[in-house]
């Protein structure tokens, strides 16, 4: 039976051992160990310093590269949207001045934004009603392609942006989006060229332009966000459908590239996720960088070829920019005389051989 003796035996000996390990830290092992702490961190600093040294290098060497990008990408998309007519359509969320610096570069390569819709938050909420819905739907070919729900305000709303008038109905398309305009679900901006001539056909392109939307978790489903990604997924699988070319962009995987997903939006994701669309919608990541503008209207291009591809610095991008597609309506000085590309992202022998 243990008695106090054992007790007092314990603590004298807890004392000891105490006693002990003050004496060799304030003594032999002090020096050695302080030696040790005054090491690491000295290496640390070091460390810290170099790093810092390394980043600052890094940022010019990559606003530089920036830089070089934004001087050169006039003459690189130059040409390649000559009398194409583009249609921008601005998703909720959407940076606007991302959309006007991509204005200013679809100029430049000679295509014309003839039709801008900006899309209202109702649209993401599905908020429509299910009998306005019905009535439009009913002058329009609304594709019944696979993922797409019928009654989808997505779905109808890319049968009236591709223009898909049924039989005997010319101009149902108009009058659709003049509806939808009417009750909230989208603002309608024509521009023309000569304010003298009224343009009213489809445009040859659509480019949607999302932002806001978080990559999907199956860990952690959000209703909200899983109800708007899957209306904007409507409203792609129903463009892709109807072979409307179009090219799907959001800003992100630049600025954000450390952030959860790493900055890439939902929609761009989902579409390079789904076999089928990725096969005939191109994607673009990085918006808010002069490479990820370029590559949005070099994509434009291509899918006027019929060729998608996915482009930025995210998750599935194929390259960071489409290699430049053949001209349209005759030539730009200075790029005749080597051959456009076959394919927007080419084999490494293509790209480096000689023209």
């Amino acid at each position: 039976m243990i008695d106090f003796r054992y007790h007092l035996v314990s603590l004298v000996a807890v004392f000891i051992a105490l006693a002990v390990g003050i004496v060799l830290g304030a003594g032999p092992l002090r020096e050695g160990i302080s030696d040790t702490i005054d090491e690491e961190v000295a290496q640390l600093r070091t460390e810290r310093t170099e790093l810092r040294t390394e980043l600052d290098v890094r940022s010019r060497q990559a606003a530089a590269k920036d830089e070089a990008v934004a001087l050169l990408s006039p003459r690189g998309v130059a040409g390649t949207l000559n009398g194409t007519r583009v249609g921008l359509v601005v998703l909720p969320g959407a940076d606007r001045n991302h959309v006007a610096l991509l204005e200013d570069r679809l100029g430049e390569a000679g295509g014309a934004v003839v039709l801008q819709v900006e899309v209202d938050g109702s649209f993401d909420a599905a908020e429509l009603d299910a009998g306005v819905v019905e009535r439009l739907a009913t002058t329009l070919e609304v594709p019944e392609a696979r993922g797409l729900d019928d009654g989808s305000i997505g779905a109808l709303l890319g049968a009236t942006l591709a223009g898909a008038d049924r039989e005997g109905d010319v101009g149902a398309w108009l009058a659709a989006a003049e509806r939808l305009e009417d009750e909230g679900l989208l603002d309608l901006r024509w521009q023309q060229p000569d304010a003298q001539v009224t343009d009213r056909r489809p445009p040859d392109a659509l480019m949607v332009v999302g932002g806001g939307l978080p990559v999907a978790d199956g860990d952690d489903v959000d209703p909200d966000a899983e109800t708007r990604l899957r209306t904007r997924l409507d409203l792609v699988r129903a463009l892709a459908a109807l072979g409307q070319p179009l090219v799907v962009a959001a800003a992100g995987t630049e600025t954000d590239a450390l952030a959860e997903g790493g900055g890439e939006d939902g929609l761009v994701g989902a579409v390079r996720d789904d076999g089928a669309l990725r096969d005939d919608v191109s994607t673009v990541d990085d918006l808010e960088s002069h490479s990820g503008r370029a590559a949005a209207v070099l994509a434009v291009a291509w899918e006027l070829q019929e060729e998608a591809g996915h482009y930025g610095l995210g998750e599935g991008a194929e390259a960071p920019v489409p290699a430049p597609p053949p001209l349209r309506l005759g030539t730009t000085p200075g790029t005749a005389e080597r051959a456009p590309a076959p394919e927007p992202v080419p084999d490494d022998a293509e790209t480096t051989s000689d023209p």
